[in-house]
């Protein structure tokens, strides 16, 4: 077994000055969160999976989901693997009748998969421990906002 941190996608959020969307991973034991600079469209994906809301017609990570399903596969699990010049990676492993196969990913990508097929969502532990921040103090009023700013954000928040 991996020694992997799991964690869970707390929420996105918009940067301030620029608009762009940051994925929160949280460590459930702790108070750390480790902040990923995501895409638009990857946040609408991830925020439309979080609330369970499914498209007429198979958008692309509904449709990844179905290939993996029909090829008699799933993901176990996702990992943000690495950071270079700002850059975070990630691989997905699919579980399959021959064995485990491991592909590379956006780590966008790879949690929008994670959360439809409900799997597991890990960070490399240097790699969490190194860039990871502490979000939350109990008397914070900011952090407080900013906690029920993230239990309100609906999908539409990025229409």
């Amino acid at each position: 077994m991996n020694n992997n941190v799991i964690v869970e996608v707390s929420g996105i959020r918009l940067e301030e000055n620029s608009e762009t969307p940051i994925m929160l991973l949280h460590e459930p034991v702790t108070s750390r969160f480790l902040p990923i600079w995501i895409g638009t469209i990857e946040a609408v994906s991830i925020a439309y999976a979080q609330e369970g809301y499914v498209h007429p017609r198979p958008q692309t990570h509904d449709l990844l989901i179905d290939i993996i399903e029909s090829l008699n596969a799933s993901i176990s699990e996702v990992c943000i693997t690495d950071i270079k010049d700002k850059t975070y990676f990630a691989e997905i492993t699919l579980s399959t009748i021959e064995g485990c196969v491991t592909l590379s990913s956006r780590p966008s990508d790879a949690i929008a998969l994670a959360i439809r097929s409900n799997s597991n969502i890990t960070v490399n532990p240097d790699l969490f421990n190194k860039n990871s921040i502490i979000l939350i103090d109990e008397n914070n009023q900011e952090i407080k906002e900013f906690i029920e700013f993230i239990e309100d954000i609906s999908p539409d928040d990025f229409v």
